[in-house]
């Protein structure tokens, strides 16, 4: 599995540098998708306080982070980075400071590849409250996509706390990969809250990875009154899928669970899979869902002429190989096939237009035309 990759330089100085605009090296059309959105959280500059308090220093760099100094001069663990900021940015050193944004470099090295040179000047008050000479911090920050549209970033930014929780959350992720590889326990606490259904509810499970767990937000409006539940997580794959079918489909007894599965694995998330992979998957949690009295609704997977995250792979013939099995299996099994595919797709067998933001994920419109398909293998899931 692939580690966050950090890189970190600062270059202190007494002197100052002219102001200008930033200076980007690679239009915006370039950039891999997802690295705009973090590269603007530098584009504020708001005063603040210049220094990180311990917990925020612990929350922001793991023990294993690697700080290169001006001079390439390598140094682990985080005491060795506090004691770097202390210097720095010292409570002592500035006081009402002014962190302004002077120029900025970006290089596309490769697709999940990114390197950004940012220059920043602090000003603001020393113990004596004169004003202190401006300083020029000079960061160097690498970003790497380790997952698909979950790029790893750690870095520092001089009295700016804004960005911990996206770091926390980033380590939280990292965390459940590497030690809760199916991530249970995203859905353990909602499940023993739930409850078991009532005598005449027909609750349905609506099973998947992110196009799911984005649409269950809006169940209350596209679905009202309906008991559906959502149990989909971003970027998994069918083997995740069947590590958690027991807890977060059997357990909540439904009668129905929809199935929409697939893409993730065609993109190769959790490492290549064949079709055949993929089917043996599916066809587990059909099973599982089978012994436990659920009744089964198969979902195509919806059409995708190119993933944004992974190009070139192709997966148009491979999306409809899959759905051809998970017709005829259903067919042959009793449980009902849900054909998503053939209502969004284009000419090309990709997403029609405006139906995904992304030509993957769809947009309200795009689950406009899944819901009433999803309502109608409900209600014959429901009389078989």
């Amino acid at each position: 599995m692939l580690r966050p990759i950090v890189m970190v330089s600062v270059v202190s100085s007494f002197a100052f540098a002219t102001p200008g605009g930033g200076q980007v090296l690679a239009s915006q059309s370039d950039w891999p998708r997802g690295v705009q959105p973090l590269l603007e959280r530098f584009d504020s500059t708001a005063s603040s306080a210049t220094t990180l308090d311990a917990a925020g220093r612990a929350a922001l760099f793991t023990d294993d982070a690697t700080f290169l100094n001006a001079f390439g001069n390598r140094v682990d663990g985080r005491p060795a980075l506090d004691s770097t900021w202390a210097r720095l940015y010292g409570g002592n050193q500035f006081r009402q400071a002014k962190i302004e944004r002077l120029d900025r470099r970006v290089r596309v090295l490769a697709p999940d590849l990114v390197l950004v040179d940012h220059l920043e000047r602090l000003t603001g008050q020393g113990a004596n409250n004169r004003a202190n000479a401006p300083r020029m911090t000079h960061i160097t920050l690498l970003l790497r996509q380790v997952r698909p549209a979950d790029w790893r970033i750690v870095y520092y930014r001089a009295g700016d706390n804004r960005n911990l929780e996206q770091e926390r959350q980033q380590r939280v992720t990292q965390d459940a990969l590497e030690n809760d590889w199916a991530n249970l326990a995203k859905y353990r606490e909602e499940n023993a809250k739930l409850g078991p259904p009532g005598p005449n509810e027909n609750r349905v499970v609506f099973y998947g990875n992110s196009i799911t767990e984005v649409w269950a937000k809006n169940f209350p409006t596209m679905f009202p009154g309906k008991p559906y539940i959502g149990r989909g997580i971003s970027g998994q794959t069918t083997p995740q899928m069947l590590v958690r079918f027991n807890q977060d489909v059997v357990a909540l007894k439904p009668k129905v669970v929809v199935i929409l599965a697939g893409t993730n694995d065609i993109a190769g998330n959790t490492g290549p899979s064949t079709i055949e992979m993929i089917e043996n998957n599916l066809r587990s949690m059909a099973e599982i869902a089978k012994a436990n009295g659920i009744r089964v609704v198969m979902s195509s997977v919806l059409p995708v002429y190119d993933y944004p995250w992974r190009p070139g792979l192709e997966p148009a013939p491979k999306i409809m190989a899959l759905n051809a099995w998970m017709k005829d299996y259903a067919a042959k099994t009793g449980a009902t096939y849900l054909d998503y595919h053939s209502a969004m797709q284009d000419e090309r067998h990709g997403m029609r237009a405006g139906l995904a933001s992304d030509e993957v994920h769809p947009t309200e419109a795009g689950y406009r035309v899944m819901a009433p398909l999803a309502e109608k293998a409900i209600a014959q899931a429901l009389r078989r």
